[in-house]
């Protein structure tokens, strides 16, 4: 099954047309798969499937918005891996995709990940969803709510669709772990390493869960650029954990995109020729 059978599948068979009417565990059950909710260790979901026919099994204490997450996981395996499951998937491996981790989460795993996605957020209802909007965190906040996702999935999948320059990224006490960026921000535009504590985000999400109102920053507060302190960057700082923070950066003013792609296409144009 391809991506655009779940499209296919959900219109034309399921008949969905709004994102409340995305049950994925009856999604499951029709394509043959039961979901089962336990409480397992060292993993957050497992599939075992025998012809036509597969078990779920979902970590019963996960938050709700991640045992969706895991069970179209774990139907990515399901469409794609048929005949060849039969494995755990531990807690790093269940995340929606991020280019900076390419690396890490590969072949089954990435290509279960992006199933999640589609099949939680499909393009058809999400693109309907995002249209005609200004970037801004409330559309991010919204996307959480309509498709019941975490506000990482909901991040990073509004920065794939994007017509903007947005970009998203984990930290922990080590430093940075991943980001995502859109197509809009070059690929020379890098989050820094490590989080500045200044950040009236951050300083905002010390102690609570709950995301930050967005804040107004220079832009070298969270981009790795030379010169980035004369921009600005909108920030929206939340908690994922005790030990991990998420950041959602976007510019208002592209000034600084637009500054930046007009010194490379300068420096293009005197680079010698040999």
């Amino acid at each position: 099954m391809s991506k655009r059978d779940v499209e296919q599948l959900y219109k034309d068979e399921l008949a969905i047309t709004q994102p409340s009417e995305i049950d994925i565990d009856a999604i499951a059950y029709f394509k043959g798969a039961t979901v089962k909710y336990r409480a397992l260790k060292g993993c957050e979901a497992r599939i075992i499937g025998h012809g036509d026919k597969a078990i779920i099994s979902v970590n019963s204490n996960s938050f709700p918005e991640r045992k969706r997450f895991s069970v179209g996981h774990e139907l990515g395996h399901w469409f794609k891996h048929r005949g060849s499951i039969g494995n755990l998937c531990k807690n790093e491996s269940v995340l929606t995709n991020r280019s900076s981790l390419a690396k890490s989460v590969l072949g089954k795993e990435k290509i279960a990940n992006e199933y999640a996605s589609e099949l939680l957020m499909p393009g058809y209802l999400f693109t309907e969803h995002i249209s005609g909007s200004e970037i801004s965190f409330d559309v991010i906040m919204s996307i959480k709510e309509s498709f019941r996702v975490s506000l990482s999935a909901a991040a990073i999948r509004y920065i794939n669709f994007c017509d903007y320059p947005a970009l998203v990224a984990s930290y922990n006490a080590k430093g940075r772990r991943w980001y995502h960026k859109s197509k809009f921000v070059p690929d020379y535009f890098y989050p820094v390493r490590t989080i500045n504590k200044l950040s009236p985000g951050y300083q905002n999400t010390l102690s609570t869960y709950k995301y930050s109102n967005p804040h107004e920053v220079d832009a070298d507060m969270w981009i790795d650029i030379n010169k980035s302190e004369e921009y600005e960057v909108m920030e929206v700082v939340w908690k994922v954990s005790k030990s991990e923070i998420m950041v959602f950066i976007w510019w208002k003013n592209i000034d600084q995109i637009d500054d930046f792609e007009e010194l490379e296409e300068a420096i293009e144009i005197v680079k010698p020729r040999f």
